[in-house]
């Protein structure tokens, strides 16, 4: 009888454990497409003691959130600007990375939108900047549309959207 009660309880654990398993490997699309944003806020985010070397990098690594055909569109205090391609969001992350001393990125508000294959999304959300020095945050809302590439999920569209205030 307690053999046959401890392979039933040994059955039950390797069940959960293989469900618990599955679902850390393969997350629900949503919630693959939230840590993804989470990474790219991080990425873009820095501080004042970043090194030459380490800009360079994480330039790159910030690149690679974008597709290569990745267009982004932005109107960040009445500078209007268009990016094709992953080469000029990585010049203009460097560049922004040389004049300010420090960034904090985090996005407070993320609706995302599941496209019908579930390879594509629309994310609408809203991105808050700190940069040192500076009182208050700079806060914009960005519609992003993401595509499922090789198990990410790579931005190849994002454009600031106008808001009412």
């Amino acid at each position: 009888m307690k053999n046959w009660l401890f392979r039933l309880l040994l059955l039950a654990g390797l069940a959960v454990a293989g469900i618990w398993l599955w679902r850390a490997w393969s997350p629900n699309p949503e919630n693959a497409i939230r840590r993804r944003l989470a990474e790219l806020a991080q990425a873009a985010s820095f501080g004042p003691n970043e090194g030459a070397l380490a800009k360079a990098i994480n330039c790159d690594k910030l690149a690679g959130f974008f597709t290569d055909d990745a267009q982004v569109k932005v109107d960040v205090g009445g500078y209007a600007q268009t990016f094709n391609g992953r080469e000029p969001l990585r010049a203009a992350a460097l560049s922004a990375r040389t004049t300010l001393t420090s960034l904090k990125v985090d996005f407070p508000d993320i609706n995302i939108t599941l496209g019908p294959d579930k390879q594509s999304a629309q994310v609408e959300l809203t991105a808050r900047g700190k940069v040192a020095g500076e009182r208050d945050p700079e806060v914009y809302v960005f519609r992003f549309m993401l595509k499922r590439i090789g198990g990410d999920w790579l931005i190849r569209r994002a454009e600031t959207v106008k808001t009412l205030i």
